[in-house]
């Protein structure tokens, strides 16, 4: 992963935790993938336009799950909202 923290190496605990702390670990592994497009995108200029094209679909998919993770962890949180 060079210089970018693998998001897959990051420790998984093995005790039981709520769906609160479960969505929550999404919420952070998805903000971690648009940081790291995020830096791809301003570090690599020079890509062309299917290399930039892939890397912002990826970001745009990872910025929806990010959304969908915060409203799980709201609904979650008081299950009496309406989302």
């Amino acid at each position: 992963m060079g210089k970018y923290k693998s998001l897959a190496s990051a420790p998984v605990e093995s005790e039981p935790r709520g769906a609160v702390s479960v969505a929550q670990s999404v919420q952070q592994d998805f903000s971690g993938l648009v940081a790291i497009f995020d830096r791809h995108l301003a570090n690599a200029p020079h890509l062309n336009g299917d290399a930039r094209s892939a890397i912002l679909d990826a970001k745009a998919a990872a910025e929806r799950g990010l959304q969908l993770s915060h409203g799980l962890v709201d609904l979650l949180k008081d299950p009496t909202s309406d989302p």
